[in-house]
C-alpha cells in the first residue's frame, strides 16, 4: 500500500531547482543601517525541487522613450516551501537560470504557487 500524498506526487514532477535569497537588514560599522537584497541578501533555501512554467510569456509595457518586456512566472514548490513575497528566487531551468523576484504565494495544501517576475533571463 503506497502512502503518498497529493504534494508528494506533485514534487515528483518538479524537474527544476531554485535558491531563495531573502532581504536582510544589515548594521554597517559606522552604524549605518543598510537593506541588502537581491543577490546580496542572504541564502534561506538552496537546491529546492520546483516547476517554473511561465503563463504570461511576457507583457509589452510602454514606456517614454521604450518598450519594456515584463515576464510572470508561476513558481510550483512543496506545501512547506517558505518563499515570501520579495524573495529573489534564481530558478534553474533545463540548463538556464533565471533571476526573478517573488510576489505573494498562494499556499495550498498540496503545493504552493509562487507568482516570479523575471529580473534577468540568466545569471
Amino acid at each position: 500500500m503506497s502512502h503518498n500524498t497529493e504534494a508528494d506526487i506533485l514534487a515528483a514532477t518538479y524537474g527544476d531547482a531554485c535558491t531563495v535569497y531573502r532581504p536582510v537588514k544589515r548594521m554597517l560599522p559606522n552604524l549605518e543601517t543598510v537593506i541588502r537584497d537581491g543577490l546580496d541578501g542572504e541564502i534561506v533555501m538552496s537546491g529546492i525541487p520546483c516547476a517554473l512554467s511561465s503563463p504570461s510569456g511576457g507583457k509589452l509595457q510602454h514606456g517614454e522613450a521604450t518598450s519594456d518586456v515584463k515576464t510572470d512566472y508561476l513558481l510550483f514548490v512543496r506545501p512547506e516551501v517558505d518563499i515570501r513575497a520579495g524573495d529573489t528566487v534564481l530558478v534553474t531551468r533545463l540548463g538556464k537560470t533565471y533571476q526573478t523576484v517573488a510576489g505573494k504565494p498562494e499556499r495550498q495544501p498540496s503545493h504552493n504557487n509562487i507568482p516570479l517576475t523575471l529580473v534577468e533571463d540568466t545569471v
